[in-house]
């Protein structure tokens, strides 16, 4: 009885229900060739990488001429006003990013991957504007010795940590 069931069900598929959805198509495709949305030919996809290339590429391409044009007009010194606001806010986005690469870790969430490569540019960064802005003597010295010593050995782990974490997510 069963059979029974199932092969009338079958019957009803290969009638009038597969009549139904081919003259469904057909007119679907009717539509789209009377707009003009489907003439025969095929069109190369465009994917978001492609756009992203340009974009970075295009980025590259302004920025290092603009490297030059500042290095020829920029001072040699500059007064900042908001001097503790920089080195504040760029110490705490360090520490957040460190903070949630720490937590992401625990929860085993693959955002470790992004918290860990911002981590270490900021760490990065933090080493570099702390060597080219030290005054000379004592200060130049420490900033050296943070940047040798901490800032570019934690850099490198946080580069590691998120290649490690990428291998791993990419299984």
């Amino acid at each position: 009885m069963a059979g029974n069931a199932s092969s009338g069900l079958v019957d009803r598929l290969d009638g009038g229900l597969g009549d139904a959805i081919d003259d469904r198509v057909a007119e679907v495709l009717d539509d789209y060739i009377a707009e003009g949305r489907l003439d025969g030919r095929i069109r190369p996809r465009r994917s978001p990488a492609g756009f992203a290339t340009i974009v970075a590429g295009g980025v590259a391409a302004v920025l290092l001429p603009w490297c030059l044009i500042l290095a020829a007009t920029l001072p040699g010194t500059y007064q900042a006003s908001h001097w503790k606001l920089a080195w504040v806010g760029l110490d705490c986005a360090t520490a957040v990013a460190a903070g949630l690469t720490a937590y992401f870790l625990h929860t085993r969430n693959s955002r470790a991957i992004l918290t860990a490569m911002a981590a270490g540019t900021l760490l990065l960064a933090d080493a570099w504007f702390d060597v080219s802005t030290a005054a000379p003597g004592f200060d130049h010295t420490l900033s050296i010795a943070e940047a040798l010593l901490l800032e570019l050995p934690l850099a490198l782990c946080a580069f590691l940590l998120a290649s490690r974490e990428l291998r791993r997510a990419s299984r």
